[in-house]
């Protein structure tokens, strides 16, 4: 891809490669992305991604002096982040290899090259730097254009461990890609197609999960039956009269 295309020979190639068999290798390692999360537009025609020239499979760097990194399997890692995020807005994703397009299909061309950086004051660890960009065409007509950069944690030891840190940034292009390319309008829909009535006969209904039952409370204490205090005893009055004799 011209915007991002780094000189390369198969000469510097061939050394890179007997480097990489001699030193450090991390191995890209990507994980499953989730769909994004808005919903995406769906597209009619075929998408196929080409990886540029500066997408190499095997990158070998040697920075600050350390023995040489060679981070393996870049574009095998590339293009399966993105077929894994695209899935939900494409018909078909397919790697292009000199296939011929077709009236209609999608060209996504897609760089990225990866480097080491040593630890700093964002970590203790050293991690994995992308640079690249992407541009998506439709029969010859440019539709979006970026340049992207991206950087993983820097939490990982120099060496083999580094092939996780450029999994992430290869995932963090991926996903990034997919959102962009999910909200691109789509200028040639399908119509509908007038479609026969179905008669459906529901045999096993669909359940909601049931929610737990609250724990019953415990039942409140009765209140003591009110006691009335007893009323005072009354006694007889004590005559004042002086008593009398009798006869």
């Amino acid at each position: 891809m011209g915007l991002f295309k780094v000189a390369s020979g198969s000469l510097l190639v061939s050394f890179l490669l007997a480097g990489c068999m001699q030193h450090h290798e991390a191995k890209v390692q990507t994980a499953m992305l989730p769909p994004p999360s808005s919903a995406p537009v769906q597209h009619t025609g075929k998408l196929w991604v080409e990886l540029g020239d500066a997408t190499w499979e095997y990158q070998c760097r040697e920075p600050q002096s350390q023995r040489m990194l060679c981070f393996a399997g870049v574009r095998r890692a590339a293009f399966g982040a993105l077929a894994r995020s695209l899935w939900t807005t494409f018909p078909e994703v397919a790697l292009r290899d000199g296939d011929k397009l077709e009236a209609g299909d999608y060209l996504l061309t897609l760089d990225i090259t990866i480097n080491a950086l040593p630890p700093d004051a964002d970590g203790p660890g050293w991690s994995a730097l992308a640079a690249g960009g992407f541009r998506l065409t439709r029969d010859g007509k440019v539709l979006h254009e970026e340049r992207l950069g991206s950087r993983s944690r820097a939490a990982f030891a120099y060496g083999s461990a580094l092939g996780v840190g450029a999994g992430e940034v290869v995932d963090a292009f991926a996903a990034h890609v997919a959102e962009v390319l999910g909200s691109v309008a789509e200028e040639r829909p399908l119509k509908a197609a007038p479609l026969p009535a179905v008669v459906a006969e529901v045999l096993t209904p669909v359940t909601a999960p049931v929610a737990p039952a609250a724990p019953a409370a415990a039942p409140a204490p009765e209140p003591a039956p009110a006691t009335t205090p007893a009323p005072d005893a009354v006694s007889a009055p004590v005559s004042t009269e002086p008593p009398v004799a009798a006869r």
